[in-house]
């Protein structure tokens, strides 16, 4: 099958033909990628940022954002079947240590299992994992539009999960850059909270992104938001983006 593997870090990633992944585990799932993110990650990885603290072995398949349909289940895999369109969530945990079992999967005790960064990931043509990292998808969505929601999604809904305690009626919210994160977050925020959504964005067609999404307002200033809470204020500022020059 076809691979796309970074070799050395600070090269180029390669397209390589490597042998098809098999079921070696009972709890394994194989599945025929339709959709695979490119993250900032993936540069990061390839330009070395972790190496310092992860064990990675090169060559090694990038790619943590997937989604496809289940091609072949080991023999205890219960919850999804051979054609489900699924999402891969990229942390492969356990399952059964005090930390996944609040949910806390990425510090799971067995330690760090990512696919793109310590096993082989998602760009290309198969993809191994196990069943607690696939979740089955409705039947109405293309995985290919889902597959950015396996890391950016979560990372939006996290942070306005916790939020949302804090944003009732009459509250206002602003999402500070309106770009893969911010416009994810702008349709979380409207679908779990009451709260007045304000987005900030230099850039004209964020803006128009902003207010397709949701947004209440989309302005080209930080300064706005006072003009728009009467000076109030708002109750939670959510930052996805570092679009404002620092000053040095």
């Amino acid at each position: 099958m076809k691979a796309v593997r970074l070799h050395g870090y600070h090269e180029a990633p390669r397209l390589d033909d490597i042998p098809e992944p098999t079921i070696t585990s009972p709890h394994d799932v194989i599945v025929r990628v339709a959709g695979a993110g490119l993250c900032r990650t993936d540069v990061h990885i390839r330009d070395g940022w972790f190496a310092p603290a992860v064990a990675t072995e090169l060559p090694l398949t990038l790619g943590h954002e997937t989604t496809g349909w289940v091609r072949e289940v080991g023999s205890a895999v219960e919850d999804v079947a051979v054609g489900d369109p699924v999402i891969c969530h990229p942390q492969q945990s356990c399952g059964l240590c005090p930390a996944c079992r609040i949910g806390d999967d990425m510090r799971c005790a067995r330690g760090l299992s990512f696919t793109g960064l310590t096993r082989a990931g998602g760009f290309a043509d198969l993809m191994k994992l196990s069943d607690r990292g696939v979740l089955r998808l409705p039947a109405a969505l293309d995985p290919v539009d889902m597959a950015p929601h396996a890391d950016a999604g979560l990372t939006v809904m996290h942070v306005v999960r916790k939020a949302v305690p804090l944003l009732g009626p009459g509250t206002r919210v602003v999402v500070v850059g309106v770009g893969g994160l911010g416009h994810i977050g702008v349709q979380c925020l409207r679908a779990l909270t009451a709260a007045e959504v304000i987005a900030v964005d230099p850039d004209p067609e964020a803006l128009k992104l902003a207010t397709d999404c949701g947004a209440h307002h989309a302005v080209d200033s930080a300064d706005r938001v006072l003009d728009l809470t009467g000076g109030a204020g708002a109750e939670a500022v959510i930052v996805t983006e570092p679009i404002f020059t620092p000053v040095t």
